[in-house]
């Protein structure tokens, strides 16, 4: 029976304590190069398999051309979304809906398209601490595809960051292009006005093979002043993880393991292959079914395979046991 969440009370949710000593909310990012790779479906099923393992979660919705995280969760579309927390109307917390899942919860994205909004840099500076000051273990943004500032920030301030990619040539070469500019994001902080000029007419450069040698991001930063690549090193504790979704044949499956080498000799950059998930019918079924596929069946290898991810994120320890 279709249940309209909006008006529950959300204060009855079983939140972690709202005292000022509680632990900040972890930040989980998924992003994408390209539109129509199932970022929302991971994003979803990302909750709703931390929510079963026990943790509270609230999704974010910050798609702006598309935000559809309501209707993956088979929840109504509520008349209270994020645009009134960018509009100084609500705070983020006054703005979380609870779903018909346990522990789970979302905020509603812009989904009336007719007016629509762009992300400042100084807003994005704003949300982000506001996330960690959510009442729950995690919280998951589903961003719109493509590599907007916007996006590559809080993609930048996350604690795991995903990238999602399909097997289609299309969406490979974006996801790419996305990495590309998450690096250059990354480094220009840190960086002279010069410098940073300096690298994009290299990086054109190397783009139209007019180079006299081999381009490494890495050894070029080290050669030049007005560059620091620390970003480098500290994307080895928390580096890009990259799932490759809707896989139906066994090189599907094995694409991640090609796409992390090339970063490695391309971008001199470490990318860790998250997961493979295989292409199912039963996901837009049941979407149409408003009721997400890892409830309607909760024993498949697909629901196995975002277990199996998400433990391997929060507690290694204990999957390297059970295998």
């Amino acid at each position: 029976m279709e249940r309209d969440f909006e008006n529950d009370n959300v204060e009855t949710l079983n939140f972690k304590s709202s005292s000022n000593d509680k632990a900040p909310a972890k930040l989980w990012v998924t992003a994408s190069g390209k539109g129509g790779v199932g970022k929302t479906f991971v994003s979803s099923s990302l909750g709703i398999t931390l929510s079963k393992l026990g943790h509270t979660v609230v999704i974010v919705d910050l798609d702006l051309s598309g935000a559809n995280i309501h209707t993956v969760l088979g929840v109504n579309p509520s008349h209270m979304n994020i645009r009134h927390y960018f509009e100084g109307v609500k705070t983020l917390q006054d703005l979380v809906i609870p779903t018909q899942y346990s522990n789970l919860s979302y905020v509603q994205g812009f989904w009336d398209s007719w007016s629509p909004i762009d992300f400042t840099m100084d807003q994005i500076a704003n949300l982000i601490p506001q996330i960690h000051a959510l009442r729950a273990d995690y919280v998951i943004v589903d961003l719109g595809a493509g590599a907007l500032e916007a996006h590559l920030e809080l993609f930048k301030a996350a604690d795991e960051k995903f990238l999602v990619t399909s097997p289609e040539p299309t969406s490979i070469e974006k996801t790419y292009r996305f990495i590309e500019a998450f690096v250059c994001h990354s480094l220009k902080q840190d960086s002279t006005p010069d410098a940073y000029g300096n690298m994009l007419t290299t990086l054109r450069s190397h783009r139209q093979r007019t180079l006299g040698k081999p381009f490494s991001f890495r050894s070029y930063l080290k050669e030049q002043t007005g560059l620091n690549y620390d970003f480098f090193e500290s994307l080895t504790s928390k580096p890009v993880r990259l799932i490759v979704n809707s896989c139906r044949y066994q090189n599907h499956s094995e694409l991640g393991f090609g796409m992390k080498s090339v970063c490695n000799k391309y971008y001199d950059l470490s990318i860790d292959f998250a997961a493979s998930i295989d292409f199912d019918n039963a996901v837009w079924q049941s979407v149409k079914g408003r009721e997400h596929v890892l409830f309607a069946q909760p024993f498949t290898g697909l629901a196995g395979q975002f277990l199996t991810t998400c433990k391997q994120l929060i507690d290694p320890e204990e999957l390297r046991a059970v295998v």
